[in-house]
């Protein structure tokens, strides 16, 4: 637990160090200091994700012995002849074919997959919002950490959507799908995030939010039919199910999302939102609406889900009055509670 704990700290302490920069010396370039700063708040989780043992993480043990002693002994036609292909993505077996040249170690094999993750989170977290740390800490306490430690293959996909991102803001179509296609072949679940695209152009208006609403309330009453849609196109296999332990978790983003849309209302002066972080941050409210009668919704929502840690790192950003500031602190409060209650007595060991 307590590596955990540093993991979450360290990003919130390199936040606190940015706040005593920028008041020390109003000229200096903060943003930029605060992009290096952010590099040593993610430091303990990549250091924790590369130097675990191979079986902490739930379904880390398979991915490390697929490996060690799958993919090293059979040469590319005998892998795409095997039964692997019937469940792997090819673009994730030919991957982990190519580091097996480079490496028999497992621990290498973390740290190639950690360059990938992490480098893709902190081009995500740099370009997307000025206050990088504070959306680290969200990505480790609100668990998207624990889920990137066991699910590799969609992690891996989540992190080449991350760029995809980039072409959506520039409206480079082609670039996005072929970008998109890319982390298919990781994990076919990416092809979700083609959503996006279209819903980046809608503007934050009262009309946009009230069309979500109505569109979370249909799918949620309809999600019957949704269910065997999304896995069979996604490769999941969820049934439709009453979870029971989503609405603490539901409330606390729809309290940071809520805070966002206050603090980061373009009518306001000083505040300029972005709209694709802002659909993304919405998509997320919406499949974990959903999350309430499924866990495909949950497994989709992480494609999304960084967009809603950009949104309320930037809206913390914003000084309105003390009733907003005591909001901001007691989300925050709430969300570390959250994780030390998820994480009390979780395992951890080193690979020495």
């Amino acid at each position: 637990m307590i590596y955990y704990i540093i993991a979450a700290a360290a990003p919130l302490l390199t936040w606190y160090i940015g706040e005593l920069m920028k008041k020390s010396d109003r000229k200096r370039n903060v943003h930029r200091d605060t992009k290096w700063l952010a590099y040593l708040g993610v430091l303990p989780m990549f250091l924790l994700f590369v130097l675990r043992y191979k079986n902490v993480g739930g379904d880390t043990a398979g991915f490390v012995n697929f490996f060690e002693n799958t993919v090293r002994n059979f040469d590319f036609f005998e892998l795409f002849t095997s039964k692997y292909t019937k469940t792997t993505e090819w673009g994730y077996l030919i991957y982990v074919k190519l580091i097996s040249y480079l490496t028999d170690s497992y621990t290498l094999y973390f740290l190639i997959n950690g360059l990938v993750i992490f480098g893709s989170l902190m081009h995500f977290a740099n370009k997307y919002t000025k206050n990088p740390s504070l959306f680290l800490f969200l990505f480790v306490v609100l668990g998207t950490y624990s889920f990137v430690l066991t699910g590799l293959r969609q992690a891996l996909a989540m992190a080449v959507c991350m760029w995809a991102v980039d072409f959506v803001k520039k409206k480079k179509f082609i670039r996005f799908v072929l970008t998109v296609f890319l982390a298919s072949l990781f994990h076919k679940s990416a092809w979700i995030f083609l959503m996006i695209y279209p819903f980046a152009k809608l503007k934050r208006t009262d009309a946009v939010v009230a069309a979500y609403v109505i569109t979370a309330t249909v799918l949620f009453v309809g999600f019957a039919f949704f269910q065997g849609l999304f896995n069979e196109l996604l490769g999941y296999n969820y049934a439709v199910e009453e979870t029971g332990n989503g609405m603490i978790f539901l409330a606390l983003l729809a309290m940071m999302f809520v805070f966002s849309l206050y603090m980061l209302d373009e009518k306001r002066p000083g505040t300029s939102p972005n709209n694709t972080i802002f659909n993304l941050a919405t998509i997320t409210m919406l499949f974990w609406v959903l999350r309430l009668v499924s866990r495909t919704a949950e497994r989709i929502s992480y494609y999304f889900i960084t967009g809603l840690y950009a949104y309320f790192a930037e809206g913390a950003l914003v000084e309105r009055d003390k009733l907003t500031g005591v909001m901001k602190w007691l989300a925050l409060a709430a969300a570390f509670a959250l994780f030390v209650y998820r994480n009390w007595g979780a395992y951890y060991s080193f690979f020495f």
